[in-house]
């Protein structure tokens, strides 16, 4: 956990910097790059990590081939998709955004290798990750810092984010070196190929939908206005987006305590999901409300007044970080319980509606539409259409009561308190 916090404050920070240095355009070629990259890492990563993390602690003896699989699957994944970015962008964009796009999604060739952070999940040994990541961050925070002193143009800028992302991924196979790891047992098994592409399609396809729900907004805003507005929509989704990580990292830390707890008992297994929503739904909500209510002054200390134009997306976009919760932490649930297509339809429909009312929104009402388009779609997507199925209507309920958790507890407090004169 504490590498989460060193990389959230130093990537805000630095973040922050960066912004105000390069100003509302040049910073919004880089979110534009960026928001490319992170859909090609997704499609690299073709939705087997939580499968084969699943499959790891229940077919030990099978790790070698488990892990050589993927790792052979999602290379030959990561040249194909680099390829066909790297063709389309030199025929249709020119100039610093060419050269950003063209560097930054270079870094989706390591993400393969992220499979060797696999086996210290399993084993409880988060904290090797932890140290790749803090180590890259550090390297990347620093090379910003330098970047910014000496004037650097933007292109530099878009190194140091590949720097950031490489330098993770091959930390952790130093890491794995260091534990004495081997992938001497590592082999390409043709049937579990076939076994992880078939189940990963609909997880796949959920995750990539929910990816581009998160990225397209960004897109979208490049190309219907500017990179101008893209970079101040950028500047406080930044913001936003930063607490879309905290549900993450907590489900990233607790899903093997999760799955032995399902192996154990329902009624253990659901004790432990009711806890996550619990302990996540109020601060956030909590944390919205503040954020809201300060934006303006939130935006122009950390970015200034140039930027002033982000304090309504930022009033808006925050408040989909409850919902955004509820939603990491039910898809783990559907993963579990062998209910899927939940999650496909839930990412698909996210998808639709950000799509569908960021472009009626947005050519309204600019940047405010934008915004309220992520709010509406997140409300209706991760909340609201668990009260339509059957099966999933008790999990609505779950995150009905998450919300009203404290007007329950100071109700039942109140009639303790009349019972008991």
């Amino acid at each position: 956990m504490g590498d989460y916090i060193f990389s959230l404050t130093a990537s805000l920070i630095v973040g922050i910097a960066v912004a105000r240095y390069l100003g509302p355009e040049m910073y919004g070629i880089i979110a534009f790059a960026t928001a490319v990259y992170t859909v090609l890492v997704i499609i690299v990563s073709l939705g087997i990590d939580d499968i084969i993390m699943k499959d790891m602690l229940q077919y030990e003896e099978r790790q070698g081939s488990i892990q050589g699989s993927a790792l052979f699957v999602k290379s030959a994944a990561a040249f194909l998709v680099y390829g066909i970015i790297f063709i389309y962008f030199l025929i249709n964009y020119s100039g610093e955004k060419l050269y950003s796009v063209l560097i930054i999604t270079g870094a989706v060739l390591f993400q393969p290798l992220s499979v060797f952070s696999c086996i210290f999940l399993i084993n409880a040994q988060a904290k090797y990750t932890s140290i790749a990541r803090m180590i890259s961050y550090t390297l990347s925070s620093l090379l910003k810092i330098i970047l910014i002193i000496f004037k650097a143009p933007v292109t530099y800028f878009a190194f140091a984010v590949f720097i950031d992302y490489a330098v993770l991924y091959l930390t952790v196979i130093l890491m794995y070196k260091y534990k004495k790891y081997t992938v001497s047992g590592w082999h390409i098994d043709i049937s579990y190929i076939k076994y992880i592409l078939k189940s990963a399609v609909p997880l796949f396809a959920a995750v990539l939908f929910y990816t581009f729900y998160q990225k397209v907004t960004v897109i979208i805003i490049s190309s219907m206005y500017s990179d101008y507005a893209s970079g101040i929509y950028s500047a406080a989704a930044r913001l936003t987006e930063i607490w879309y990580l905290v549900p993450a990292v907590l489900m990233t830390a607790f899903y093997p305590a999760v799955v032995k707890a399902k192996q154990i008992s329902e009624e253990e297994y659901n004790k432990r999901i009711k806890t996550l929503f619990y302990v996540t739904t109020i601060p956030f909500i909590l944390m919205a409300f503040f954020a809201a209510l300060l934006s303006p002054f939130i935006i122009k200390i950390l970015y200034g007044e140039k930027y002033i134009q982000s304090s309504i997306v930022l009033a808006l976009t925050i408040w989909s970080v409850p919902f955004i919760s509820f939603y990491v932490i039910s898809s783990k649930c559907f993963i579990l319980e062998n209910k899927v297509k939940h999650l496909l339809v839930r990412s698909a429909l996210s998808f639709i509606l950000i799509i569908f009312l960021s472009c009626i929104l947005g050519s309204f009402y600019y940047l405010k539409g934008f915004s309220i388009a992520v709010v509406v779609s997140s409300f209706i997507s991760f909340f609201l259409i668990d009260l339509f199925f059957k099966d999933t209507r008790e999990l609505f309920f779950i995150k009905l009561s998450s919300i009203f958790l404290p007007f329950t507890l100071l109700l039942n407090l109140l009639k303790k308190d009349k019972n008991n004169p």
